[in-house]
Parts: C-alpha cells; structure tokens; sequence
C-alpha cells in the first residue's frame, strides 16, 4: 500500500472514530515569550515527567492545555517508512527513536503539525532536535505553509510543532512549546 493510500486510509479511519467520541477543549493558557530567533539549548539532560507517559497521552494533555478550533488526528508514524518519517518528522532515518506519533488536521489545508519522537537514547536529544527542525520540510501540504515552527525536548522525548501564522491569534508553536513544558517540568532543548 503506497503512503498516499496509508494516509488516506487511517484519515478515514480517524474520522469514524472521532464521530464515534468527542472531546472537550482545553482552556488557554499563555506560554512564555522568546524573541523570534533565540535560541536556548540546555546541554543537560532532563529527568521529565513524560517518561511514563506515552506519546499520544502527551499530546492529548498538550491539547488539555492548549486547544485549536479545528478537528485533528493522531497517527503512529511507521519507522520503516523512510519517506513518511521524513515527510512527518523531518528525520532521514529512525536509528536514534524507538517510536514517533504526528497530531494534524483532519482535513483542509490547515498548515499545522504536532510531531513527537521517544529516542532510544535522551543523550541524542539535542542532536535529533536540530536534524528535525533542519529536515523538516514547512510546506509539506503544497499550498500552505507553517511559517512558524519551533523543536523542544524534554527526557527522551522531543516535540516539533509547526504552525501557520494566520492562526495567530489563536496558537503559535511557542504556546505548544509552552504546554510542553508545563506537562514535563522542565526542557533540555529549546530551538
């Protein structure tokens, strides 16, 4: 089955289940403010409280935190997929993560991605952090482009968020940045 037919099969599914379930909106909350640009990178590892959680969990109590007004899917990314690795994380290949999930919209062209990778080794965080934010391609959907994009880890976890500034108003990658935070307790990355 090509990526494409893959894709479109697990957005079909997506959409039954979330008509079978609905879930509440997180409330707002505000995220602190980095000068656009600025760059702060902890060479410490972190001991994180999202350790014993699962990617998804962590994505669904970002979301508690930090909601967006469109319907969005969650999806484990296959591994062995070199080009949906790509295409979803930015990453040329899958030797320094044990697993990664991609949170976005159902469907339209909303230019925004949730994606978090658990690496095998939490040393590698800053490493896989900046190969993410390099190889990530910001116009992945063709004709829209997430133009506001920030990478952050914490423990063996790191999370790349990339958004369209027209949403401004209602989210920017520094506020999933900041839920991020908030849910592991401290980041040893921040790009």
């Amino acid at each position: 089955m090509s990526f494409r037919m893959k894709k479109l099969f697990t957005v079909l599914l997506t959409a039954l289940m979330v008509s079978v379930s609905i879930t509440g909106c997180g409330s707002k909350q505000n995220a602190a403010d980095n000068a656009p640009g600025q760059e702060n990178v902890s060479t410490q590892t972190a001991t994180s409280a999202t350790t014993s959680m699962s990617l998804t969990e962590i994505i669904d109590a970002v979301y508690a935190k930090k909601a967006l007004k469109f319907p969005l899917m969650t999806m484990n990314v296959e591994l062995t997929d070199t080009d949906a690795l790509r295409y979803n994380t930015g990453l040329a290949n899958a030797d320094k993560i044990k697993e990664a999930v991609v949170s976005e919209p159902m469907m339209g062209s909303q230019a925004y991605s949730m994606v978090l990778v658990r690496l095998n080794n939490a040393d590698d965080a800053k490493e896989v952090a900046q190969e993410m934010k390099n190889g990530i391609d910001p116009r992945k959907w063709i004709c829209v482009e997430a133009d506001d994009l920030k990478v952050a880890a914490s423990g063996d976890v790191v999370m790349l968020v990339m958004i369209s500034s027209t949403f401004a108003d209602t989210a920017t990658a520094a506020d999933f940045i900041g839920a991020f935070k908030e849910i592991a307790g401290t980041l040893s990355v921040e790009l």
